[in-house]
């Protein structure tokens, strides 16, 4: 969950389109378990590609982020290698 690197940005966008789109796009009755539900499939993942450990480093970061009131940029993604938690 680092920085995408620069050539990656245009793909990681275009996802998260898609997958607003698709939030956008649940029934009206599910929107509200979207955020749960993507968050758990992040977490899921992020734990398969990196480990238990360094997955709890990162979401440590995230957090830290998120209580400080960073939000992601629309021209890109946070960089959490750049962030101190």
């Amino acid at each position: 969950m680092a920085a995408a690197e620069p050539d990656r940005l245009p793909a990681l966008r275009q996802a998260m389109h898609r997958i607003a789109d698709a939030v956008a796009a649940l029934p009206e009755a599910h929107r509200d378990l979207a955020g749960n539900a993507l968050l758990n499939v992040a977490v899921e993942t992020l734990v398969d590609e990196v480990g238990t450990s360094q997955a709890a480093r990162l979401l440590r970061r995230v957090a830290a982020l998120v209580d400080h009131g960073v939000q992601p940029p629309e021209s890109g993604a946070i960089n959490l290698a750049r962030c101190d938690a």
